[in-house]
């Protein structure tokens, strides 16, 4: 009987032994397929980004039906990765530029909508990421939406990523066309960012500030003295024009 219960005893060892190389061999094989998804996901991002990236070298605008194209590619990553933040990213920014091709309204909004929701879901993987909190902060400026979130996405956007020229220009785009709406703080943030700016990538900050306007925030910054002289000289001679004007009015 002893020689009996040893024998069950080595059987039952045995049995688990079993057991556990079956149960190992299955978490390797999950392991294995779930990087085999990551690898195919991050694959198909690369190609995606590489048309991309040859976009942005020609300078030149893509239809809808080309944008529709590269995003499939996004789509198909999302498939195997669905949180991948970086298909999630680039599938967003071409819904933004899907915004500027749009002929309807309604589907503008939609476009931009989507793009919110992927740059929130890219967010939750990326939280320190400046780019994204830069281009939540952008969607809702689209979608009229300057509220509370707004305003701490443009915060964190400059406070995390304080010398990226990308993020740099996305905040400062977005900062002044809703300059009125923004407290004193970050108002001098965002002068702050133009200053930084003005050290590595001056003429496309000095670009995004002519179009609104706003010379008044970089006339006095040595840096963008050689190119924004004549425009500051010609706001101020127009500053004291209607200055002239206003008191003969009186």
């Amino acid at each position: 009987m002893g020689i009996d219960a040893l024998g069950d005893g080595r059987f039952s060892l045995h049995g688990w032994s079993k057991a556990l190389c079956v149960a190992l061999f299955l978490i390797l094989l999950l392991i294995a397929l779930q990087s085999a998804r990551m690898g195919v996901a991050g694959l198909i991002v690369e190609l995606a980004q590489t048309e991309v990236d040859r976009w942005a070298s020609t300078q030149t605008r893509r239809g809808l039906r080309e944008i529709n194209r590269v995003a499939g590619y996004f789509s198909d990553s999302l498939a195997f990765m669905p949180d991948n933040p970086r298909a999630l990213e680039g599938f967003a920014a071409l819904d933004l530029a899907r915004v500027r091709l749009a002929r309807v309204p309604r589907d503008a909004v939609a476009f931009t909508r989507d793009a919110r929701l992927r740059f929130r879901r890219a967010l939750q993987q990326r939280p320190t990421s400046p780019y994204l909190w830069a281009s939540i902060a952008r969607s809702k400026l689209l979608l009229d939406e300057t509220d509370d979130e707004f305003f701490r996405a443009l915060r964190y956007a400059n406070v995390l990523g304080p010398w990226e020229p990308a993020t740099q220009r996305s905040v400062l785009f977005t900062a002044l066309a809703a300059w009125g709406k923004l407290d004193s703080v970050l108002q001098q943030a965002v002068t702050g960012v133009i200053e930084r700016g003005a050290r590595h990538d001056a003429p496309k900050m000095y670009e995004i500030v002519k179009s609104y306007r706003r010379f008044d925030l970089v006339c006095g910054i040595q840096e963008y003295n050689l190119i924004a002289g004549p425009d500051c000289r010609r706001a101020q001679a127009d500053a004291r024009s209607g200055q002239r004007v206003t008191k003969g009015k009186r």
